[in-house]
């Protein structure tokens, strides 16, 4: 990855859903040209967090990325009452009590849109996540698209990963392949992310890819793919 001022922090935040059951979430802070920031996914801020975020600019826009991951967006947006709220056009009727400033489906603001590509995960509605690739650094940022938990805390973590296919490595919960409803758009969707030349890859559950991210998340999602004979596209190069 291109180490730069604009490098996207994360933040992470311990989640105990069970007994014997963590899955820990995380918060990506991507900065933009304009020096001003998007969270992504927010997670609990307390004044000590809000505190680092300051330090790195001021906090613009909150991205909620798909329709689960909207838990902390309410204390996130009263935090911080100048930013803009963005999500899937869905969790307006989900959650009505939310502040949601705009869809990520529409028209999205110029200063994000100078950083950032916004790319919807078609065809799996209940999910409706959309993913987004930092130009400046070549980070492509997911949610529960792929998990990487490499290293899951607690007995029933195990048990519950293993059940759904992804217990130690980089992979595709089968609850999400059950979310998609249209394959051929999935697959589009996924060709698009894989086009795009990312070297970092930054997952909300599990460990940051850091190496050979296009070749493991292509191996992960090879589902959705064509057949190998047919050759993808090579990512563009900037």
């Amino acid at each position: 990855m291109i180490e730069c001022a604009l490098s996207p922090r994360t933040f992470d935040c311990p989640q105990k859903l069970g007994p014997g059951f963590h899955l820990p979430a995380r918060m990506t802070v991507l900065l933009l040209a304009s020096g001003e920031l998007a969270i992504v996914s927010p997670i609990p801020i307390d004044d000590q967090l809000a505190a680092r975020i300051a330090a790195l600019g001021e906090v613009r826009f909150l991205i909620a990325p798909n329709l689960l991951h909207h838990l902390y967006l309410q204390a996130a947006s009263e935090r911080y009452p100048s930013a803009l709220v963005l999500a899937p056009a869905g969790l307006r009727k989900k959650r009505p009590e939310l502040r949601i400033d705009g869809e990520l489906s529409a028209e999205l603001p110029a200063g994000l849109l100078a950083a950032v590509d916004v790319l919807r995960f078609e065809g799996a509605p209940a999910l409706d996540e959309y993913v987004l690739f930092h130009r400046a650094t070549r980070t492509l940022v997911v949610t529960d698209l792929v998990f990487n938990m490499v290293r899951p805390e607690g007995w029933l973590t195990h048990l519950v990963l293993w059940l759904v296919g992804c217990r130690g490595r980089l992979a595709q919960s089968r609850l999400v392949r059950q979310l998609v409803k249209e394959r051929s758009a999935a697959s589009h969707s996924v060709q698009q992310m894989l086009e795009r030349p990312f070297e970092t890859l930054i997952v909300a559950h599990g460990e940051i890819v850091r190496e050979a991210a296009r070749a493991q998340l292509t191996d992960a999602l090879r589902w959705l793919l064509p057949s190998p004979r047919r050759a993808l596209p090579e990512p563009a190069q900037s």
